[in-house]
């Protein structure tokens, strides 16, 4: 069974079909206000000269929302690639996944691989010496963009098989054909998911699943490193004894350290945004502050700190 979907207000992105045509897709993935955490939506609309629509199967459906909802309740980034990699492995056959972190500065790169193990630990400084020849990371580096790319956008297979990065990385593996994806990371990080394949390249099928999940694994990445601060403010707080904040407090800036607005805590509360902006103004009164970041950073510094004069 298959199932065409109409797109929502995402970007248009276009590509260079091998055939020479342009292809232009639109893929959104929504969550309807009254289902929870549940995405009831992937939207996929493509669009080839003649105006060809491409499909999305069920199960392929079924095992995206699948994913999505998996990170509805990760708090911890260090766990995204675990829940991640194997959820997408499911939904595009390839061989190998990898999560990236590549920093700006040589030999600053670390991974995660599914499957465990597929990649031996000790080529990585091979990875890392010859990183600067990848033309997905360049091209991320270089267009602060995210959206799926594969090493045959860029590259013919002759000229992928003539960079030292194949020759002494990517052979041995193997991979012939890779497609990955980038996610917010630091100023000048590259975060990225690539997918490999030893055999066939990847499609604009696989393309299109990849571009509609990028929104939602982003949003759950950032909502994690959210969680996690204010867990650390908590336990700084819980460490450094007895404050003058009372506990509605408390739980209102434990809320904005998540990232939630005024408005989004007032209806959490069931109260007015009006009172969710006094208490903060008592928040910040209390911690002598006078923004939201400077109120999440004072409780997140070690009591030490406090007591010498650091915090400002």
């Amino acid at each position: 069974m298959q199932i065409l979907v109409d797109a929502g207000a995402a970007q248009p992105v276009q590509r260079i079909a091998p055939s020479g045509s342009v292809v232009t897709y639109v893929c959104s993935l929504t969550k309807p206000a009254d289902h929870g955490s549940v995405y009831t939506h992937i939207a996929h609309w493509a669009r080839r000269p003649g105006g060809a629509a491409m499909y999305v199967s069920l199960e392929t459906l079924r095992r995206a929302v699948g994913l999505v909802d998996s990170l509805a309740e990760l708090d911890d980034p260090a766990g995204f690639a675990d829940i991640v990699l194997p959820g997408l492995a499911a939904l595009v056959g390839c061989d190998v996944l990898t999560y990236n972190e590549i920093g700006p500065a040589p030999g600053q790169t670390r991974y995660a691989d599914y499957p465990a193990g597929a990649l031996d630990p000790a080529t990585q400084p091979v990875f890392a010496a010859h990183v600067h020849e990848h033309p997905l990371i360049n091209h991320y580096r270089v267009t602060g963009t995210g959206e799926p790319v594969m090493i045959s956008d860029f590259l013919t297979q002759q000229r992928f098989h003539g960079l030292g990065l194949y020759a002494e990385f990517f052979r041995v593996i193997p991979v012939e054909h890779q497609m990955a994806v980038s996610l917010p990371g630091p100023d000048r990080e590259v975060i990225g998911v690539a997918l490999s394949r030893a055999r066939r390249d990847f499609d604009d099928n696989d393309r299109a699943v990849l571009n509609v999940l990028r929104a939602p694994l982003i949003a759950a990445l950032l909502r994690a490193r959210r969680r996690q601060r204010a867990g650390g403010m908590l336990t700084a707080m819980t460490c450094s004894g007895p404050t003058d904040l009372t506990d509605r407090e408390i739980q209102i800036l434990l809320l904005v350290a998540e990232g939630h607005t005024n408005a989004s805590i007032a209806h959490a509360l069931e109260v007015s945004p009006r009172t969710i902006a006094k208490h903060l103004e008592h928040i910040y009164r209390k911690l002598q502050v006078s923004s939201r970041a400077a109120a999440v950073s004072r409780m997140t510094m070690p009591a030490k700190a406090v007591d010498s004069g650091i915090a400002t």
